[in-house]
């Protein structure tokens, strides 16, 4: 077992928050033809534009960019950035960062995201099909052979190709795998961005720093006692520091010394002991809401998976925090990888204390990265996570999927398709006699046809937790399964062969739900697998059909009440609206001008027309409903008090009326 120091600095108690065009050297990605992007400066030869994408195929959702920098750290209008679950907002990473190091004429250099040393050479490809590896691959390249935008920038010549693998299976559905194959390509002496010069590079360093502040909801503050103030980190050399932990000590954790290999850095959120839970318990680790229910139960986590050449092993884990970062290169390689010591949670008076942390991870070094010689570092980055009970049954969950997406690299992904597909699901209105009567939720049978397939799981949701994610609940039986034994197959029949139908009469038109149908299959060696349920969700707002004439216009709510359900208290990416009234039981051809109650027109909306403005998962909106999302049409929160509506419909004729809104 690797030797093991804790380490016991000083930290002081601060409660403040701070304010504080491809190169013709390089190939192709296999299977795919890659259009050279726009150069931004001819002058600054194969650089392009700075690009980014998406993965949200599976439950950690990811935001990928062409110059080594993982996640997104925007203040404001954050896109995903290891969210977990994906499409609940919930952020675990603020910033992942490669950074690159070597020696030069006797002196460490480093190349550093946060420097802006790397330079982008091509846009993020997403590869899908039969061209892909993975369900979801991406491809992009970066180097650091000439930085516009840094400052005293020492290039080391290195060009580096980075993909990335992701899958929707619930196996493999928490992790996203990334490559990265770091060349030697020489450096730029004529200053038209293109290396023309060879050399060798000495005593040369991998390096991931991942700055948690695990987690962060939408409506947290950029800066809060929630997310980053209260981290703590550490790597799996050995499992000796769950000790060091009151709460802990004595625990049979279940992790095993095969799981303690020092290849993985992991960040979780910690006890804040200047501030009790939400919930009022002195323990606010995985932050309890007021009900109890943990907002940040799991674990953020990268590993090591493979290094090619083998010899270049992981060296080093350390820790700084927010004020103490390090200033120059030196310092960032004689104090974060010089080292070759795992260190443990910092302490103080004996005890892990919480906060602001940077983990960083480090392999190497190989003693020459020869000019024209290339070194691969596989890496995953995920989240484990048991939403009930958090704290170390997310470790173990962190431990077991980080295994998973190592068999998957050992394997040179070559595993079949282990689980059966996503049926195709359809969500309409159950309309009878011209009356909404509920909503019909209807799927294919074509996931039978796999060999592994066992059943289906059916649910809904009125509603989300704490954490932001979806509450899904079951709906009809919940599961379906095909198996020996069973008395719930098959599914309700739709009356046509080969769909399956069920009628959902437990809904209010215009409030939104959500639906979804996931396939359960069976491997000896995964077990049990489940298509993503996010795969095929469905949200819907029902309504009855349109109206010909205006005798039942209603404003649903009313009053609006600000802190009501009907709301969406976790804007995030996936639904960004926050609040709405309905106008229902309209003609097709209506229009609504909302004015105070002195005359000023505040807004026009018409038939058919949403609030619920978000990136995915919403339903056409019906005809017979306008929605208003209480902003006016000067952009401003509408203000408390009562306002007077105008519908006005060609066909059938004019409506006044009036609503409340109470904030």
């Amino acid at each position: 077992m690797k030797s093991f120091r804790i380490i016991t600095r000083r930290v002081s108690i601060l409660l403040i928050v701070n304010m504080l065009a491809i190169p013709l050297y390089s190939a192709d990605p296999p299977g795919k033809k890659v259009k050279q992007a726009k150069v931004s400066r001819q002058s600054d030869g194969p650089i392009v534009e700075t690009n980014v994408k998406w993965h949200k195929i599976g439950t950690l959702w990811q935001r990928l960019t062409n110059y080594g920098k993982h996640g997104d750290d925007a203040y404001e209008n954050r896109t995903p950035s290891c969210d977990w679950p994906g499409g609940s907002g919930n952020s675990y990473l603020y910033r992942g960062s490669l950074w690159l190091t070597a020696e030069v004429d006797g002196e460490y250099h480093s190349s550093m995201v946060e420097d802006a040393e790397f330079s982008p050479l091509d846009s993020v490809h997403v590869i899908t099909g039969e061209d892909a590896v993975s369900e979801e691959d991406t491809y992009t390249r970066y180097y650091d052979v000439k930085a516009p935008e840094a400052n005293d920038h020492t290039p080391l010549g290195l060009e580096v190709t980075e993909r990335t693998y992701a899958w929707s299976e619930s196996f493999r559905d928490d992790f996203i795998i990334y490559e990265y194959t770091i060349k030697n390509v020489g450096i730029d002496t004529d200053d038209d961005g293109y290396p023309d010069m060879q050399r060798d590079l000495n005593n040369f360093y991998f390096t991931f720093r991942m700055d948690g502040d695990v987690s962060k909801l939408p409506n947290w503050a950029a800066e809060s006692k929630f997310s980053n103030q209260d981290d703590l980190g550490c790597c799996n050399a050995n499992w000796d520091w769950i000790d060091l932990f009151p709460i802990w000590q004595g625990v049979d954790h279940g992790l095993s010394d095969a799981d303690a290999d020092s290849s993985m850095m992991f960040m979780w959120d910690g006890d804040n002991p200047y501030y009790p839970a939400d919930n009022g318990e002195d323990d606010d680790t995985g932050n309890p809401g007021p009900d109890g229910t943990l907002q940040t139960p799991g674990f953020l986590g990268y590993r090591i998976l493979k290094t090619e050449p083998a010899s270049f092993k992981v060296s080093s884990f350390h820790q700084n925090h927010i004020y103490n970062d390090p200033a120059t290169d030196k310092e960032a390689y004689e104090r974060m990888m010089k080292p070759e010591v795992f260190e443990g949670p910092v302490l103080q008076a004996g005890i892990p204390f919480p906060y602001d942390y940077r983990a960083i991870l480090s392999v190497g070094p190989l003693a020459t990265l020869a000019a024209g010689d290339s070194v691969v570092v596989t890496a995953a980055i995920g989240v484990g996570c048991d939403p009930v009970h958090g704290k170390l049954e997310s470790l173990k969950e962190l431990v077991r999927i980080m295994n998973v997406a190592k068999t998957l690299v050992d394997a040179d992904y070559q595993l079949e398709n282990l689980a059966a597909p996503a049926p195709g699901l359809e969500v309409t209105e159950h309309v009878v006699e011209g009356v909404g009567q509920g909503v019909e939720v209807i799927w294919d049978n074509v996931p039978e046809q796999h060999g592994n397939f066992q059943g289906y799981r059916v649910w809904k949701s009125a509603d989300k937790t704490a954490s932001g994610a979806f509450d899904w609940q079951p709906l009809g039986l919940g599961s379906y399964f095909d198996t020996t034994g069973s008395v719930s197959w098959p599914p309700p029949s739709s009356g046509i062969p080969g769909y399956y139908r069920i009628i959902d009469t437990d809904v209010i038109n215009g409030f939104e739900y959500q639906y979804s149908v996931q396939t359960v299959s069976y491997d000896e060696t995964f077990g049990t697998m489940e298509s993503n349920v996010l795969t095929n969700l469905v949200s819907i707002s029902p309504a009855n059909p349109v109206a010909t004439d205006l005798d039942n216009i209603k404003v649903v709510p009313n009053p609006y009440i600000g802190s009501a359900a009907w709301n969406n208290p976790i804007p995030s990416d996936a639904d960004a609206w926050e609040h709405r009234i309905q106008f229902t039981n309209l003609p097709a051809d209506a229009s609504i001008k909302i004015f105070t109650l002195d005359g000023d027109l505040v807004d026009e909306i018409v038939s058919g027309e949403i609030a619920k403005k978000s990136t995915s998962f919403v339903s056409e909106g019906s005809a017979s409903v306008a929605e208003w999302d209480l902003i006016t049409r000067n952009d401003q929160d509408a203000a408390p008090g009562i306002y007077i509506y105008v519908v006005e419909s060609p066909s059938a004729g004019t409506k006044v009326g009036k609503f409340v809104i109470v904030r």
